[in-house]
């Protein structure tokens, strides 16, 4: 019988072990895959860039960068597009991204992108995730 209880204790443990490893790896299921566009938003939102944006009323424009990416590349390229206030640009690799501030009287979203695109190599496309109208700052 004793023999018995120490084995069951023993699988008692080795359950609570498991069940303590598995809720260890449980907040990993929260984490950013990239696939989606609220991630590919977060890899390049700044929060100082998009109050600047929405105080001047410029629009932010978040594009997804497929194929090959040379962030510098991309990021000169922006830069060079008329109404792209150019601090404001922000890439990432991981996903790859793109955002920049752009002046609507200058541009529309698409043809600030489409002014970027003529600048990158082949096989590099961008594609607006979502442009954000501007917000009025919160008092």
């Amino acid at each position: 019988m004793r023999a018995h209880a120490a084995s069951l204790r023993i699988e008692q443990r080795g359950a609570r072990v498991i069940a303590a490893a598995l809720s260890a790896f449980a907040p990993a299921v929260g984490l950013a895959c990239g696939a989606c566009a609220e991630d590919k938003i977060a890899s390049t939102y700044d929060h100082g860039v998009a109050v600047q944006a929405a105080a001047s009323g410029d629009v932010m424009v978040f594009c997804e960068v497929a194929g090959p990416l040379d962030a510098q590349r991309v990021m000169q390229a922006v830069r060079r597009v008329r109404g792209v206030k150019p601090q404001s640009v922000r890439v990432s690799t991981q996903p790859a991204a793109l955002s920049f501030a752009l002046d609507p009287r200058a541009h529309s979203p698409q043809a600030a992108v489409d002014a970027v695109q003529r600048s990158l190599v082949a096989g590099t496309t961008l594609t607006i995730v979502r442009p954000r109208q501007p917000v009025a700052p919160s008092p």
